[in-house]
């Protein structure tokens, strides 16, 4: 497979790389590494970076590209293979499609090629992979990129999903000259206004009677706060993790521009994703996500989940 993308890479002369909506660092980090490896490696080649952009993004401005550059480009989708998680419709363009993705959902895009590989700890780990098995250089800003994306996705290390494959790769990553204290550095340093705003965020979780946590964001929320949806949704999910009495947790908040509610669940040993394809979402078993339309149905979910754990604590 990985010389089938190969040949793809060297026959195609414009290369768009694209991932989720909303990106996380894993998103970020496999795009921006595999960007960033090809263009050192063909360096007459038009390669782009592209999708939107947030606080996350501490590598470099994404590209503008016109629609006619899909229909002559070689197109890779990283780290999603669901439409609801991809902004806009472009990409059913591409002369040529190619996923690389690690989660649990089965595809529901048009696609060429597909990189699948749901035991691998990040979309950067396979993109990691992917570039020391074809012996393509990769540059330092690449490997930076590729293990912020790793060190993300896996918590520091610390996930279920890590292997001993994802300690190989991050070790020729770091022999690459990387600056894991600036990395470090930047991934969790931030403003006293958010560690206070999380403190407010923790103060007004709620639990069901299983050991459900949750926490409802609504439009005010944001609002009385300044703070955008992705910050609270995806950066506060886990302000509710670690705590002994909750197996499950799960970070329901509004987003404005779609009007619809973005739904965050986590769990400590329970699979959980099944609960999110339910309602039109997926993930791994353990992280995973989708998004509903009224606040009714995130009590739906929270019943689904608390249900999840009473069936544990009978069996």
């Amino acid at each position: 497979m990985y010389k089938k993308i190969l040949k793809l890479i060297e026959e195609n002369d414009k290369i768009l790389i694209l991932r989720h909506k909303d990106p996380d660092l894993d998103a970020y980090g496999s795009q921006f590494g595999l960007y960033y490896a090809l263009k050192a490696n063909y360096p007459n080649k038009e390669i782009y970076a592209v999708g939107d952009t947030n606080g996350l993004n501490k590598f470099q401005p994404l590209d503008q590209v016109s629609e006619p550059l899909y229909r002559e480009s070689l197109v890779f989708i990283l780290d999603t293979v669901a439409k609801q998680m991809l902004e806009g419709n472009l990409y059913e363009q591409a002369k040529t499609l190619v996923l690389i993705d690690h989660h649990q959902n089965e595809p529901d895009i048009r696609y060429d090629e597909y990189i699948r590989n749901t035991d691998a700890s990040s979309c950067a780990e396979m993109v990691a992979q992917f570039l020391f098995e074809t012996q393509l250089e990769v540059p330092l800003n690449s490997a930076t990129a590729l293990y912020t994306g790793i060190v993300s996705d896996t918590g520091r290390f610390l996930y279920k999903s890590v292997s001993s494959n994802t300690f190989a790769l991050a070790g020729k990553l770091l022999d690459k000259g990387i600056d894991i204290q600036a990395i470090y550095a930047g991934m969790y340093s931030e403003p006293l206004r958010m560690k206070r705003l999380k403190a407010i965020f923790f103060s007004t979780v709620e639990f069901t009677k299983n050991g459900v946590a949750y926490r409802k964001n609504d439009l005010n929320f944001l609002k009385e706060n300044n703070i955008d949806t992705y910050s609270v949704s995806r950066g506060m999910v886990n302000q509710m993790s670690g705590i002994d009495e909750v197996g499950i947790w799960v970070n329901f908040t509004f987003e404005e521009k779609t009007g619809k509610i973005l739904c965050e669940l986590r769990s400590k040993t329970i699979p959980i994703v099944d609960i999110a394809k339910k309602y039109g979402g997926g993930g791994h078993l353990l992280a995973c996500g989708c998004s509903v339309l009224t606040w009714e149905e995130t009590e739906l979910i929270i019943k689904d989940l608390d249900q999840l754990l009473e069936e544990k604590n009978n069996g």
